[in-house]
């Protein structure tokens, strides 16, 4: 069957004019409107196909006047372009013709051979050959930009013969030298971790023997340097007509970077999750766009507020504040989240059933790899008890002062006293001003007053304790 096409239009490269009559003959026997143009050597061939393409097919001699060979092939293929070159040949020259089709011939024809049957097949063949030849080097165009342009190392596994051939990736990113681009399986096998090695060939066999085209596998792969990498393999599985997989295709994405996020994210989570402080996390919206939403509380903030995430989520922290919060100790939070600071303060906040705590925030702003701001996370711990005794020792330190301001002055009269008389013996005093026992009686008076009131001090100390909370 011939193309679809009206007419054909044939460039012929002959300086013998027998053979281009004959040539002409046997194309009007196709039954087909084909137009022809001859030229008789490869200077003229040369100027028409320059200043045009349209030729569906060209049939070219061997040997013109100006031009002969290997070279003349060789210069009309590239002329060419798209366009299929058949040659012409005598039987003299049918070895080289056979080669021809390494550089780039279509077809070849042998001139004595000739007959409008042998001409249509050719004419036929050579044309869709080269349809199919454009459109693989298209598609091989692009596959050579896609393999340079993704960062992803893109491979080949011929199952069969159990080779793997691979793009730049596999130095790129593993580090292996270009040498390394066409290897074994074996090589490829040697390479998976070995705490990977069950779990990835398992997978391929029983991918293999369900029939399954679709294949994804995370697993480590060696690096050129001993290290690994975190891999995630997609490939597609090429089966023959009894679903035996012959070949692979697929694109192995290094995820390292995301896998070390994963691992550290769980980390982060259990530490979360775990802790026995109070973790809140808010969004980190503009104070001017509405208040923070909370957006998760773990456990122990549960166990703290008796709020759950479910009741508390997407409400704002001021939930928890109530009339004994400080709005000092607010205002200067709200200026940390606007700065985007990290901030702590201590207040009062609220559980659910209304009672009030003492509570010391720690704030710190979360960014994302770009660098921006997206939430809030604030741990949360429980002061109460040390509130309460804190307050306990400001309120004996209190006592303990009145206790000293009060007495200070009682104390100070006997004494007073008892130095005055204590002087009057010592500078002998007159015994017709104060008699010996009436001394030792003031004396005496003044001590048992002073007992007294060491005795008052006591006992109101003793009513001074701390008591724990």
């Amino acid at each position: 069957m011939l193309p679809q096409k009206k007419e054909l239009n044939l460039l012929l490269i002959e300086d013998n004019l027998g053979d281009a009559i004959l040539l002409r003959e046997y194309l009007e026997d196709i039954k087909l409107i084909i137009r022809t143009t001859l030229v008789d050597n490869f200077a003229k061939a040369k100027e028409k196909l320059e200043l045009s393409n349209s030729y569906d097919a060209i049939f070219l001699d061997l040997s013109l006047p100006d031009k002969d060979g290997e070279s003349l092939v060789i210069e009309i293929v590239q002329l060419a372009r798209v366009i299929p070159v058949i040659v012409l040949t005598g039987y003299g020259n049918l070895e080289f013709s056979i080669k021809t089709l390494t550089l780039g011939a279509s077809d070849y024809l042998v001139k004595d051979e000739l007959n409008a049957a042998q001409l249509s097949k050719s004419i036929l063949y050579s044309i869709e050959r080269k349809k199919i030849e454009q459109k693989l080097s298209v598609s091989n165009e692009r596959y050579e930009i896609l393999a340079k342009a993704t960062s992803d190392t893109i491979w080949d596994w011929n199952i069969v013969d159990k080779t793997i051939v691979s793009n730049q990736g596999i130095s790129r990113v593993f580090g292996y030298e270009e040498t390394n681009r066409l290897q074994s399986e074996k090589w490829w096998r040697s390479k998976i971790h070995p705490q990977d090695f069950k779990k990835v060939i398992h997978a391929l066999n029983n991918n293999f023997k369900q029939g399954i085209s679709i294949i994804k596998l995370e697993y480590r792969f060696r690096c050129a340097d001993g290290s690994f990498k975190y891999v995630l393999d997609r490939a597609f599985v090429v089966m023959d007509r009894n679903r035996k997989p012959i070949r692979m295709i697929g694109a192995m994405q290094d995820v390292t970077g995301r896998k070390e996020e994963e691992l550290r994210l769980r980390l982060l989570e259990s530490v979360i999750t775990q802790t026995t402080e109070a973790v809140l996390i808010t969004d980190a919206k503009p104070l001017e766009q509405g208040k923070q939403s909370i957006v998760y509380v773990n456990n122990a903030f549960t166990a703290q507020t008796g709020y759950t995430l479910e009741e508390i989520k997407g409400k704002s922290p001021l939930i928890l504040h109530g009339e004994l919060t400080n709005l000092e100790e607010v205002n200067k939070l709200r200026t940390a989240l606007e700065n985007f600071e990290c901030c702590s303060i201590e207040i009062v906040n609220y559980k659910k059933t209304g009672e009030p705590f003492w509570i010391n925030i720690a704030v710190a702003p979360v960014a994302d790899n770009k660098g921006r701001y997206t939430h809030w996370i604030s741990i949360q711990r429980d002061i109460t008890i040390t509130k309460q005794y804190l307050q306990s020792i400001e309120e004996q330190n209190k006592k303990l002062k009145e206790i000293a301001w009060t007495q200070s002055h009682v104390v100070r009269a006997p004494v007073a006293r008892i130095m005055g008389l204590v002087n009057m013996i010592t500078d002998k005093i007159p015994t017709d001003q104060l008699t010996t026992d009436q001394l030792i009686q003031n004396i005496s008076d003044s001590a048992n007053e002073l007992d007294l009131i060491i005795r008052e001090i006591v006992r109101k100390t003793e009513k001074v304790s701390i008591e724990m909370p």
